[in-house]
């Protein structure tokens, strides 16, 4: 039988939407952006590239 992975929650795109555009706390200049973080889906900033939210998907094994 095939995996499948869960389709993606509309909450945890709704906070992903949010947090992108924000300044970033760690740096001066950065904002953060939607992106991919260690194969995750994140949000990191433009210029230091602190992750400040990682989308984690449940295991199927």
């Amino acid at each position: 039988m095939a995996k499948s992975e869960p389709p993606q929650s509309g909450g945890t795109q709704q906070l992903l939407a949010t947090l992108a555009g924000r300044s970033c706390p760690d740096c001066a200049d950065g904002e953060l952006e939607r992106d991919t973080y260690k194969d995750k889906q994140a949000v990191v900033c433009d210029q230091c590239g602190t992750p400040r939210v990682q989308v984690w998907s449940p295991s199927l094994d």
